[in-house]
């Protein structure tokens, strides 16, 4: 009997300790996975203010057009309560 708890206490040990080891990796990889989205998206961020500042009227006239029509929207819906 003795023998039998002294094996499954030391199965429960090792079951732990290799739980401990996936968890350990796991985060590791969570990590660097996360580095990387941060690389690339200081990447995109970086390629985005280039592009603007090369050409920025794309962006003006896309946000004019926006307000005017959301101007449009909300003055309609107001006319008509």
């Amino acid at each position: 009997m003795q023998d039998t708890y002294t094996k499954e206490k030391q199965d429960f040990s090792k079951t732990i300790e290799q739980g401990e080891e996936k968890l350990k990796s796991t985060a590791f990889d969570v990590q660097r996975q996360l580095k990387q989205g941060q690389e690339q998206v200081q990447q995109l961020i970086s390629q985005a203010d280039k592009q603007l500042h090369e050409n920025p009227w794309p962006v003006v006239a896309g946000v004019a057009v926006s307000c005017l029509f959301l101007g449009f929207i909300v003055g309609t819906s107001r006319s008509r309560n």
